[in-house]
This record gives structure tokens, C-alpha cells and sequence, in this order.
């Protein structure tokens, strides 16, 4: 039977009978590998481990100080504006086109043409206009995808699918639900010898990307210390809980929040402030290696974020105001904290295949100049800084550079837009393809301006010179002479990362191909009887390496801050036998306009990367990951103990703020 509407399939599926014989299952990650368990999948519940081994962390275990906690973190709903949707179009020579809402539209091509056994050529996927995606547009929208493919290839037609909001939040992945058993073992004086860990995945009932989420979380567990012992186990667990999968921080987040609080409560254990026990520990030029043993090459770039991060937010100054204010009303309760991180800005070494990007660079025959990337455009600002890169790098206005959305029969296969590697990825394709465009250019250009070569000839605001002539030739006037010469106006640039080296039975070698660093400072307040946390102030810096695209780039600040509060404060997956039992956003609470802080500060600092274009480094995920760090200490230190849940509802914080039995009202 054929329905002309989704109302219509809707009534029907309503009045479809069946009855269902429950199996038992497991909701708690931490009893998934319990002897006598349910069984997820037939293999077991165990998918995957993964290890950091790095010393001998057994010697520490007479250590001074043994701090040792188990940290509960829950997951999050991406909340993209548009949900999942598809438009797939069979055409008469018996190939599809595909209009898609993903940040990955070469996913969609393989697994569509995989679905229908076609080869790649006969797929194309365009991606429409993505209004959000933080890793919920990766993997997942190649399903819906192929809904309607089967749809369209049932019925002969167009099939437009789009999920409804409740449905969407039902089915798509979401940011994984960790646990995070943590053991720190330092001196009297602050120094931490050594780390033991078990991180806890739970992918829920599918495999998906959690490996690979699993696989950043475990290399990033330790976070931006150096420290000679480590080890660290990660395990993906099947549970029947809600399909985990990539979101913004790609599993570092979770781990943030752990090796966060567990420095915060050195330093209060040994006396030190926190940026002082921060720098004690973390990687520097004397002690420049990561937790995977390989050599940071601007580790001096941790203490001089930490420096900008401290006058930015006022440290001290607050801290005394607090302070002064606890002395004043013992019921006073606001408080302040601190997070920091390292982030590798591209794919993990266990993904270095995908690690590549392409664009296509067409000078039209006006001077002006049309750029498909393969990257993809979610609202990040991907396109703008493509289009800054691409008109620096010919020395002319960015008016005249025009940019395609990704349409997967106009470039070659950049693998995902993930990881913050938009910029480093398709900045460096365009540059490649630019180079050899100037390289055509140039001579031509020497030719108008009366030159016998092309040394010292730039092209600057649309405008050919040279330093020992008067003369001048418009970028336009060049372009038409490259068309008259009838030469090649196109070029496909091309990137790859450095090939890397990692042994993943012990967490060592080259995890990713560079780094960068970043933290918050998350000044709030907290109301006792209700557990309202109301967020003052926040303060963010960011190793950004080249700022390309400044409003982009605060943009990406502001909003990683707002998500990571939401993170952090409000947005409960409330679960009832793995089922959601709010999915809509009366129930989910996303933060409003009324939830945003009354200042945040922005601090960038500006080192360029080698292997970045112009110096860039990426800025999406990193602006998000400490924040909800930040904000546990903030809300710890506000109410005097140890906090080691999140999000932080005003639930759990009213009864975190009632005295425990044996402390006095």
C-alpha cells in the first residue's frame, strides 16, 4: 500500500497489533562484563580494549598521597537545528543523487552504493545546508539515507525522508556515556608520579564509531601532564542503553572531567593553587612529552595559555572575593574552576587512511574564482576560513571567491569533517591547488609587467607588482592572458597528514599528527535549596595557531562554551530500560538565551603551525572539552566537596549541597 503522507503511514503503523516477549538486559556499564550478564551481542559484551602502558606505575603505590575516585559521566544529545533527513532522486541512466543533512556526504556515497550494488560513480551525494552537526551527522545519517533510497527504489520516486524531532532523538547516536575509575599518586609536593585508570565505554547496543571515539578518550585520558607512569585500560562495552557515537571532543571531554578534578584535588590536598599545580605537571619545554611518549614540539605553548588564562579570568582576584565573601556569610556559595587540555587536531593514528583532504580551484575567465572543498559546512565557519585561505593565497579579495557545498562529484574523497580538521585539511588542499594555479600565474604576469622572471613578483589586493618597475597588471588582466594563452584555469589541490607510527598494544608513538591546547576558567554560583548553578563568568584560551576567520573563530568559542554548560548543567538523558524518556526540548533542557554567561573571554593565542595553512590550527571541539571540566570544579569548589558526576542538575546539586549525616547542618 503506497501513502501519499507521513500522517497518513503514521495512522496506519498505529494500528498495527503485536506483542513483544521482553528479554532481560543490561543498563549499567559497569555490570555489562559481569559474570551471568545478558548478552548484547552474541560475541559478548566486551568489544574492544585499549591501552596506555608507560613506566611502571606499580612502583607509585607507596606514594605520598593516593587520591582514587570513580567519576560518572553522562551523555548528551547533539540538538542539531534541522534532524535527520534525506532526499534521494533515481535517475534515468539508473544512477542516484542524494541531498543530505551530514557533515560526511563520501559516508553516505560508499554505504548507498554498497546498500544497492553499484559502483561509486553512480552515487553522488550532495550536501544541503547543515544547521549543526558535533559528530551527530557522521555515521548516522547513512541510514536514513538508505531509507529512502529503498523508499525511492520501491516506489520509482523522489522519496524526501526526514525524522521528526521525538524519533530522531530515539534513534540517533549520542555522546557517549562513560564511567571513569581514576587513581593519582604524587608527592607532598605536588608532583604526580603516576596515573592508573579504567575508562568504561558504553556504546550501548551497536558497535558504530564507538572504538574510535573510545580510541581519542584513551590517549587523551592523562590529559596535558607529564608523567612517567600511566596506565590506562579502555574498554567499549555493549550495553542496551541508547546508541552511543561521535560528539564534539570525540570522547575527551568525559576523560577531561576526571583528570581535571583529580588536580584540582591535589592541589588542595598539598596547599597549591591550581594553575600552580597545573604547572608543576604539565608538559613544557623541559618535559615536553605527551602521554604517548612522543615529543610535543610546542609544548611551551601549556604554561603560556595557563599565564593568559590566569590574568584573563582574574584568578587571584576572585578567589580572594570568594573567599571574602565565605568569611562574611558562611552560606555563601560561589565558586571557580579550572580545566585544561591537549587535543590532537586531526584523525588518531588508528585512522590516518581517511586523513586527507581535496579541493578544486576554477579561475573564471573575469577573475573571479569558484573553490569545491571536500570538507563540509555545519555552521563552524569551514566555508568562510576556505574562502580567506583561498583569496590570501592568490593575493586577491575574498568577493571574488565563491565556494560550493560538498557535492561528492566535484572533489575527491576528503574523508569526514571531523576531529577540527576542517581547516587544516581543506585550508591546505586549497593552498596546494592555489600553488598551482600562481605557478601558471606568475609567468604570465612577469610577462605584463616586463620581467624576464617571476622572483619577487606578488599579486597583492588584485594586483600584480614587482619592486624594481612601475608597472602594475591586474589579477583579471592575468587570468584573461592564462584563458588567450588557452591554459589550464583549474587545479585539484591535495593534503594528507605525515604518515605516523603507534603501537596500539601499549599507547606509544605518534598519536596524531600535531596538538593543541586550550582551557576554561568557569566562575558560578549556587543555590543551596533549589541547586540552581547559575554560570557568571567564563573565560577561554585557545592555542589557535593563525586565527583565519576572527568572527568564525569566536563564534566556535562562544558556542562550545554555551554546548559544554548545557553538557554540564542541564542536559540529562533520563533512561527508563534504554529507552529515552525525554526526547523532545520541553523535557531535554538545552541551554537558552537566558542560560548564557554574563561575560565570556576570549584569549587566542597565536603560534603558527608548521603543518597548518598559514600557521592554522582547528578550534571546534577543543573550544567545547574543557568546559565541562571547568564547570564540575566550579560547582566543587563552590560547595566545598568533591563532585565526580555529571551533568550537574539542580537534582544532584541540591543533594550534594545537604550535609552528609556525619557533618554538622
Amino acid at each position: 500500500m503506497l501513502f501519499r503522507s507521513l500522517e497518513a503511514a503514521q495512522r496506519a503503523a498505529r494500528l498495527v497489533k503485536f506483542t513483544i516477549d521482553p528479554l532481560p538486559g543490561v543498563h549499567d556499564v559497569r555490570r555489562a562484563l559481569d559474570p551471568g550478564a545478558p548478552q548484547v551481542q552474541d560475541k559478548g559484551n566486551l568489544l574492544k580494549e585499549f591501552y596506555v602502558k608507560r613506566g611502571a606505575p606499580q612502583t607509585c603505590r607507596d606514594a605520598d598521597l593516593v587520591l582514587e575516585d570513580e567519576f560518572v559521566i553522562g551523555g548528551q544529545e547533539h540538538a542539531y537545528l534541522e534532524t535527520q533527513g534525506t532526499v534521494a532522486e533515481p535517475w534515468y541512466d539508473g544512477s542516484w543523487v542524494l541531498h543530505s543533512t551530514t557533515q560526511c556526504p563520501f559516508y553516505i556515497r560508499g554505504r548507498v552504493a554498497r546498500f544497492l550494488g553499484l559502483p561509486l560513480s553512480q552515487v553522488r551525494v550532495q550536501q544541503t545546508v547543515t544547521g549543526g552537526g558535533f559528530g551527530g551527522k557522521e555515521d548516522y545519517p547513512d541510514e536514513p539515507a538508505m531509507c529512502a533510497v529503498a523508499l525511492a527504489k520501491a516506489t520509482g520516486r523522489p522519496v524526501s525522508l526526514i525524522l521528526p524531532r521525538s524519533q530522531d532523538m530515539q534513534m540517533s547516536t549520542k555522546r557517549h556515556a562513560m564511567v571513569i575509575r581514576h587513581k593519582l599518586y604524587a608527592s607532598l609536593s605536588g608532583r604526580v608520579r603516576g596515573v592508573e585508570l579504567q575508562v568504561l565505554v558504553d556504546a550501548g547496543a551497536y558497535a558504530g564509531l564507538s572504538t574510535v571515539v573510545a580510541e581519542r578518550a584513551n590517549i587523551s585520558s592523562v590529559g596535558p601532564y607529564d608523567i612517567e607512569h600511566v596506565s590506562v585500560l579502555t574498554q567499549v562495552i555493549y550495553t542496551n542503553n541508547l546508541f552511543g557515537g561521535p560528539y564534539r571532543g570525540f570522547g575527551a571531554p568525559q576523560v577531561a572531567a576526571a583528570h581535571e578534578a583529580q588536580m584540582d584535588r591535589l592541589a588542595r590536598v598539598v596547599g597549591l593553587d591550581p594553575f600552580e599545580v597545573r604547572r608543576l605537571n604539565g608538559v613544557s619545554a623541559k618535559h615536553p612529552e605527551f602521554t604517548s611518549g612522543e615529543t610535543l614540539t610546542q609544548a611551551h605553548l601549556y604554561g603560556r595559555m595557563l599565564d593568559e588564562l590566569e590574568e584573563k579570568s582574574g584568578w587571584k582576584r576572585e578567589l580572594a572575593a570568594i573567599a571574602a565573601a565565605r568569611e562574611v556569610d558562611p552560606g555563601a556559595c560561589e565558586g571557580i574552576g579550572l580545566a585544561t587540555i591537549v587535543y590532537g587536531v586531526n584523525l588518531h593514528s588508528g585512522g590516518q587512511r581517511l586523513d586527507r583532504g581535496g579541493a578544486y580551484v576554477l579561475l573564471q575567465a573575469d577573475g573571479t574564482v569558484n573553490v569545491a572543498v571536500g570538507v563540509t559546512e555545519m555552521g563552524q565557519g569551514a566555508l568562510a576560513a576556505m574562502r580567506t585561505i583561498c583569496a590570501a593565497a592568490l593575493g586577491i579579495d575574498e568577493a571574488r571567491v565563491q565556494i560550493t557545498e560538498t557535492d561528492t562529484a566535484l572533489v575527491p574523497d576528503s574523508g569526514p569533517t571531523v576531529a577540527s580538521r576542517a581547516t587544516v585539511t581543506g585550508g591546505n588542499a586549497v593552498v596546494d591547488a592555489v600553488r598551482q594555479l600562481n605557478g601558471r600565474l606568475l609567468p604570465l604576469a612577469a610577462e605584463k609587467l616586463g620581467l624576464a622572471g617571476t622572483d619577487g613578483v606578488v599579486c597583492r589586493d588584485g594586483v600584480f607588482t614587482h619592486p624594481s618597475t612601475a608597472a602594475t597588471a591586474t589579477f583579471a588582466e592575468v587570468v584573461a592572458l592564462l584563458y588567450g594563452r588557452r591554459q589550464n584555469p583549474g587545479a585539484l589541490g591535495w593534503f594528507m597528514s605525515p604518515e605516523r607510527v603507534y603501537d596500539p598494544a601499549t599507547g606509544q608513538g605518534s598519536a596524531y599528527a600535531f596538538y593543541t591546547f586550550g582551557g576554561h576558567v568557569v566562575r558560578v554560583r549556587v543555590d543551596r535549596a533549589t541547586g540552581q548553578v547559575t554560570v557568571r563568568e567564563v573565560t577561554a584560551a585557545h592555542d589557535v595557531g593563525k586565527v583565519i576567520h576572527g568572527l568564525s573563530a569566536e563564534g566556535q568559542v562562544q558556542g562550545g562554551v554555551v554546548q559544554g554548560l548545557g553538557w554540564a548543567l542541564t542536559e540529562e538523558l533520563k533512561l527508563d530500560a534504554g529507552r529515552l524518556k525525554n526526547p523532545g526540548f520541553t523535557d531535554y533542557l538545552i541551554p537558552s538565551s537566558m542560560d548564557i554567561p554574563e561575560k565570556i573571554n576570549i584569549v587566542f593565542l597565536e603560534e603558527p603551525e608548521p603543518q597548518g595553512p598559514f600557521g592554522a590550527k582547528g578550534l571546534g571541539e577543543p573550544s567545547f572539552i574543557s568546559v565541562g571540566a571547568a564547570t564540575l570544579n566550579a560547582v566543587s569548589h563552590a560547595l566545598g566537596r568533591d563532585v565526580s558526576v555529571l551533568p550537574l542538575t539542580p537534582e544532584r546539586v541540591a543533594g550534594l549541597a545537604r550535609p552528609r549525616p556525619e557533618e554538622p547542618a
